[in-house]
């Protein structure tokens, strides 16, 4: 389970945000532009640090500034997807999944059957060979969402993941991640602008309005517009 509360002054405002996530179940992060959103995920994740407050994952603490406690990112366990995908161009498929693994010093067999495995659950296997430059926007969300799990984190982040992909490209994706984080039981984040995106693939939803919860429920009724500034919480 994942269990935040955090705090941290910004240059307009101060994120001051308190969630939790279930193991199987995903959290959709909703809000206008600069709202919050994508720091709440870097806080998380160990990239920015908050102010206060704490993060504490399957019962450790990730960060608590107040007991001087920063886990270092590499060892977090979370994989963090990001809007462009963050696939290296020059690496094949095969090479870009194994990233991760031969940065944590993991053996070569192991290693290769992780990457076996990933290619397999992102239906990958006929591109295992080529390099990402070559692949669609879809095929590289996948590479990087079969990187991001291929080094079994006890959390998934994914910031705006669908926003570049068609219509087709975007109902596979989704698919997928209900599939792993079920497969996985896992907590996972998802960041999106998508009203009907929260509705098609979470289970609740938080609206963030200059850092502030301004809305938490089931994702399926999440509203249109925050209820305090009317600002949209995304686009439909």
């Amino acid at each position: 389970m994942l269990e935040a509360v955090i705090s941290k002054k910004l240059r307009d405002f101060t994120l001051d945000l308190t969630l939790s996530v279930e193991p199987g179940k995903i959290l959709v992060l909703m809000g206008g532009n600069g709202s919050g959103k994508s720091t709440t995920l870097n806080i998380i994740a160990g990239l920015l640090d908050p102010d206060t407050g704490y993060v504490r994952l399957s019962g450790s603490t990730l960060c608590e500034p107040a007991k001087e406690i920063c886990i270092p990112i590499e060892r977090r366990r979370i994989g963090y997807v990001f809007q462009n995908a963050a696939v290296f161009p020059h690496l094949t498929v095969h090479e870009n999944i194994a990233y991760g693994l031969r940065a944590q010093g993991l053996p070569r067999q192991e290693i290769a059957e992780r990457v076996s495995q990933m290619v397999g659950l992102m239906h990958l296997d006929e591109l295992a060979g080529v390099r990402a430059s070559n692949l669609s926007g879809g095929q590289k969300q996948r590479v990087a969402l079969g990187r991001a799990i291929a080094i079994q984190p006890s959390l998934l982040m994914m910031d705006e993941p669908f926003s570049s992909l068609d219509i087709e490209s975007t109902a596979a994706v989704k698919e997928l991640i209900r599939e792993v984080v079920t497969m996985m039981d896992i907590p996972c984040i998802l960041v999106t602008h998508r009203v009907a995106d929260s509705r098609e693939i979470g289970n609740n939803a938080i609206v963030l309005c200059s850092g502030k919860k301004e809305w938490e429920g089931d994702s399926g009724f999440i509203p249109d517009t925050c209820s305090v500034c009317h600002c949209p919480s995304g686009s439909p």
